[in-house]
């Protein structure tokens, strides 16, 4: 598949809904390059997303499996930080807090209000996690 196609497709997909989309290279029968895409939707998507992937891709054919998923309650937190501050995706097992990451949109936009370079937003933003 060409790599703009691909790069359209998981564009596509993510806007029809899929909850990801993401593209492995892979060495397939007499050692030719291959790409291996998946898409992760809902079981009532299936059918719909594998139509998509056969109008718009190369594929001659899907294999579809079904996952269990399990995740975190997640919730979004504001921090101070000497910054400004910053939008963290708290995420809770059983109600503790087991993990805590920086937005990415709310680092990137102190990065260039701030004119910092983003790695520096980040280290800011994990230390005042840290508190």
């Amino acid at each position: 598949i060409n790599a703009e196609h691909l790069g359209h497709f998981v564009e596509t997909a993510l806007v029809a809904g899929a909850l990801d989309v993401f593209h492995t290279p892979i060495q397939m029968k007499k050692n030719r390059p291959g790409v291996l895409l998946t898409v992760l939707c809902a079981v009532d998507d299936a059918d719909r997303f594998s139509e998509m992937i056969l109008r718009e891709t190369s594929a001659l054919g899907v294999r579809r499996h079904n996952v269990a998923r399990r995740k975190l309650q997640r919730e979004l937190q504001t921090f101070d930080t000497p910054l400004g501050q910053v939008v963290v995706k708290v995420g809770r097992l059983n109600g503790e807090i087991v993990q805590a990451s920086p937005e990415y949109e709310s680092c990137r936009e102190i990065a260039a209000n701030k004119n910092v370079p983003l790695k520096d937003v980040y280290a800011v933003a994990q230390k005042a996690l840290e508190k």
